[in-house]
C-alpha cells in the first residue's frame, strides 16, 4: 500500500517535478523529498509490521491521497530562489517591521519563559496531562498572553527577515547583528509552545528554519553558508533538549522502547489515513479544522452549526466505535477529510494549489518577490510542508489570521513606501 503512495510519487517527481526543481523551486523539492520520506518510512513500518493496520488496506484512499499531495506540491512548481531579491528597497520598508518583530517577540519571551520553565520541572508527562490549568493562568492575563502569543506565531517572518538581511551585499543592507537579533526572536515560538508541554514547537522551528534557509541558500557566500550551519547546529541542539525532555517522560513506559515510538510518528500518516477511509467518518463540515470561519459562516447563512468543543466526543466515539483511533496523523489531508470527506479535501487541495500557482506565477512576471509577497508564499507552503503529520493550523485557526493579518500589514506599508519612493511593491 504505502509502496504505491512512493512509487507514484517518485515517477511524478522524476517526471515532471525534477525539472522546476533543478531550474530553482527549492519549494518544490523540499516538499517531494520530504513526502517521498515519508513514503519510505511508511513501507519500512509496513514491512516490519511497526504498525498493524486496523482494516485492509485501501489502495483507493492511498491514490487519494497520492493525488491531493501531488496538487498540492505542482502549486509551486514556478517559484524560483532566483527571484527572491534583497535589493535596498526592501530594507528602508523593513527595518521597521523588524524592529516590531524584535520587540514583541523578545517581550513574549519574558511572558511564556516562567510557564516553560515549569512545564520543564519535575514530571514532565504530568505537567502535561495537566494542561487544562495552565491555559487557565495564562488566559486570566487576558490581552497580554493573547498578544505575547500572536507575536509568537509571527517567528517565520522574523527568520525570512534575518536571511534577508544576511544575504545583502555590504552596504546594501547586509547588517549579521539584526539578523541575530531577528533569529534569537524567532525562538519566541518554541517558548511559546513549550509554556503549553508541547514539542511542536521544536519541530516546526526547526523545519521552517531549514526552509528558510535553502530558499536564500545560493544567495549566501560560502563562508556564511558554513557559519550558519554551524550556528544552527547549535540552536537546533539547544530547542531539542526539552524535545527530549518531554518525549522521554512521555514514551518512559512504550512496549518498543522510545526510539522506536518517535520513528512511529513519521510513517504512521499513509496506514492511518487508509484506515480513516475504511470506516464511516463522520463530515464535521469544517467545524473540527476551521472553527475561526465556520462559525462566522453559519451566522451569515443563518444555519444551526455545531461547536467542536460540543460534539467532539460523540465523532470521537463513532471513529473508537469502529476501532480507529481518531488522533492519529493522517497529513493534513486526512484532516480536510474528515471535515469534507476525501473528496471534498481534494477539491479543496485544487482550489489551493490554484492560489499557490496564482500568487507566484503573478509575482514572477512582476520581476521578483517582494517582502510580503515571499512571506504569502512561505505562509502557503506550510500547509503540506507542516501538513506532512496533520493540519497544524487547525484549534482556534489564530496562526492563520495573525500572520494573514500581518502579510496584509506588510503589503500595504510596502505599498505606501514605494509610492513615495517610486520602487515597485508587487
Amino acid at each position: 500500500m504505502s509502496a504505491i503512495f512512493t512509487i507514484g510519487l517518485g515517477l511524478y517527481y522524476r517526471l515532471f517535478l525534477r525539472r522546476h526543481a533543478r531550474a530553482g523551486s527549492t519549494l518544490v523539492a523540499l516538499l517531494s523529498w520530504l513526502y517521498l520520506a515519508l513514503g519510505l518510512s511508511a513501507v519500512f513500518l509496513e514491512l516490519t509490521e511497526g504498525i498493524t493496520p486496523v482494516y485492509e488496506p485501501n489502495h483507493g484512499a492511498i491514490l487519494t491521497l497520492l493525488l491531493a499531495i501531488i496538487i498540492s506540491i505542482s502549486g509551486f512548481a514556478r517559484f524560483r530562489w532566483q527571484q527572491v531579491q534583497a535589493g535596498p528597497h526592501i530594507f528602508k520598508s523593513a527595518w521597521l517591521i523588524e524592529n516590531l518583530l524584535i520587540v514583541t517577540q523578545f517581550a513574549a519571551m519574558v511572558f511564556f519563559l516562567p510557564f516553560a520553565i515549569e512545564s520543564m520541572t519535575g514530571d514532565v508527562n504530568m505537567n502535561r496531562l495537566l494542561l487544562d490549568e495552565k491555559m487557565d493562568r495564562l488566559n486570566a492575563y487576558g490581552l497580554l498572553n493573547t498578544v505575547s502569543g500572536a507575536a509568537s506565531q509571527l517567528f517565520s517572518s522574523s527568520l525570512v527577515l534575518a536571511f534577508y538581511r544576511l544575504a545583502a551585499r555590504p552596504g546594501q543592507g547586509r547588517n549579521v547583528r539584526r539578523a541575530g537579533l531577528l533569529v534569537l526572536a524567532s525562538l519566541s515560538y518554541v517558548i511559546y509552545i513549550l509554556a503549553y508541554v508541547g514539542r511542536d514547537g521544536t519541530v516546526y522551528w526547526l523545519m521552517t528554519a531549514g526552509m528558510v534557509f535553502l530558499v536564500f541558500r545560493r544567495q549566501l557566500s560560502p563562508v556564511d553558508r558554513v557559519k550558519i550551519s554551524i550556528v544552527g547546529t547549535l540552536c537546533a541542539v539547544a530547542v531539542l533538549v526539552p524535545f527530549v525532555m518531554i518525549t522521554v517522560s512521555r514514551f518512559f513506559d512504550a512496549d518498543q522502547g522510545r526510539a522506536w515510538s518517535i520513528f512511529r510518528y513519521f510513517g504512521m500518516q499513509l496506514i492511518a489515513f487508509s484506515d480513516y477511509s475504511s470506516i464511516d467518518r463522520p463530515v464535521t463540515l469544517g467545524v473540527a479544522n476551521f472553527p475561526m470561519f465556520a462559525g462566522p459562516l453559519c451566522n451569515v447563512l443563518d444555519l444551526n452549526c455545531s461547536v467542536w468543543s460540543d460534539i467532539k466526543m460523540d465523532v470521537f466515539g463513532q471513529y473508537l466505535d469502529q476501532g480507529v483511533e481518531p488522533w492519529l496523523f493522517g497529513t493534513f489531508v486526512s484532516d480536510l477529510a474528515a471535515d469534507f470527506g476525501n473528496w471534498g479535501a481534494v477539491l479543496a487541495v485544487i482550489l489551493y494549489g490554484i492560489l499557490c500557482n496564482h500568487v507566484i506565477t503573478r509575482a514572477g512576471r512582476l520581476h521578483g518577490y517582494s517582502l510580503a509577497r515571499l512571506l504569502l508564499i512561505l505562509f502557503l507552503v506550510l500547509l503540506p510542508y507542516w501538513g506532512v503529520f496533520y493540519f497544524r493550523f487547525a484549534i482556534s485557526n489564530g496562526y492563520i489570521v495573525v500572520n494573514l493579518f500581518f502579510i496584509g500589514a506588510v503589503s500595504l506599508f510596502q505599498r505606501y513606501r514605494a509610492a513615495r519612493t517610486g520602487h515597485s511593491a508587487n
